[in-house]
């Protein structure tokens, strides 16, 4: 019977321990309740860099840099980012340090980052903390920054505010000097009605060309109208794009003589400096009609030509006949033009000017 005793003790000591354990085994332990998650170790997964893409180069315009990762994985929330920037892959050299960048909400997370000097080799990297526990750094990704170019408003050189012009003038600007290795550059010409250029009448976009750059309007502008213009200097492949021109005004006239023979022929009458004055001031006599000719020494040519049509339009303007030659070639003009006063006549390769009953009249010579 004492046996039996043992053995039904035994038993209630045994059914006593079981109780004292959870009835269900999905729920912890009264011992595993008391460590808690506190006892749980946070786990962060490195970011992994997304843009700037690796090895990239920058230009020096785009700049700020973002810096774009994927967010880490973490068993946390209240995850933040710390990106660093540096000159050298080992990181000793930082330049930036952006701390406690707040996760984005989109599966990854930006920073701006503060200007960095030009024409330098940069490496970033980013690493997450939460709640007090630091990953580590994710892949060091490198990018490059261009250099600094600089590029300063070209100059006005025609029309200057005041001019009185054709009613398609050639606007003139000097190349825009600049620093650093900048590109090709073109430039864009803008005539407005008003000085604000809050409304643009013509527009072109023209390449380089050598010392200076020009553009020509496609039409007419009005007649007697007051316009004004600038010219900006671009270095599309850089970025980069310099401040307008000073304005400039110019007021249009009416056709002279010169520029719709000019026009027949299919030239600018004046490509480069524009002539001061108004035409006006000359008639023209007979013979002047487009044809091809042939000189006294055989010699086929388009009559007029364009030296003529320029020494004629000096003279509409108000130019004596040395005063036109000698403007021509103190503004780059070449003429080989020569006046005999005593008989009112202005010598050429192929023709004269013959001043007769007032009007000035086109002759072929006949010699030498």
């Amino acid at each position: 019977m004492s046996d039996r005793f043992v053995r039904l003790s035994f038993a209630l000591a045994l059914g006593a321990a079981a109780c004292s354990k959870s009835s269900n085994p999905a729920e912890p332990s009264a011992t595993a309740a008391a460590n808690g998650p506190e006892a749980l170790t946070a786990s962060i997964a490195a970011p992994r860099p997304l843009a700037p893409a690796n090895n990239i180069q920058i230009r020096n315009a785009d700049q700020p840099v973002t810096l774009v990762v994927r967010n880490a994985v973490s068993t946390k929330s209240g995850v933040t980012y710390t990106f660093e920037v540096a000159t050298d892959s080992a990181f000793a050299a930082k330049v930036q340090t952006k701390d406690a960048v707040a996760e984005g909400t989109n599966g990854q997370t930006t920073v701006r980052l503060d200007a960095l000097a030009p024409a330098t080799g940069y490496y970033w990297h980013a690493r997450a903390t939460s709640s007090g526990t630091t990953g580590v750094f994710g892949p060091a990704y490198g990018f490059t920054v261009g250099p600094a170019i600089t590029i300063n408003p070209p100059v006005p050189l025609a029309p200057l505010t005041g001019a009185r012009t054709s009613r398609r003038p050639v606007l003139r600007v000097a190349n825009a000097t600049r620093t650093g290795p900048a590109g090709a550059i073109t430039y864009r010409f803008e005539i407005a009605p008003a000085s604000s250029f809050s409304s643009i009448v013509a527009v072109g976009t023209n390449a380089e060309g050598i010392n200076e750059t020009g553009f020509v309007p496609a039409a007419d502008l009005p007649v007697d109208t007051t316009f004004y213009w600038r010219a900006t200097a671009i270095d599309a492949a850089n970025g980069v794009t310099s401040a307008p021109s000073q304005v400039q005004s110019f007021t249009t006239s009416q056709p002279s003589a010169a520029s719709l023979i000019a026009d027949q022929l299919g030239v600018a009458l004046w490509p480069g400096p524009q002539p001061p004055g108004s035409p006006g001031h000359a008639a023209l006599g007979h013979t002047w009609n487009v044809d091809y000719l042939t000189s006294f020494d055989g010699v086929r040519f388009l009559s007029p030509r364009l030296e003529v049509l320029q020494t004629f339009d000096l003279l509409d303007r108000g130019f004596d006949p040395q005063g036109a030659i000698d403007w021509m070639k103190s503004n780059g003009y070449p003429t080989a033009a020569v006046y005999y006063p005593a008989v009112l006549a202005i010598g050429f390769r192929y023709e004269y000017l013959a001043l007769v009953n007032g009007a000035w009249d086109l002759v072929l010579r006949a010699g030498a």
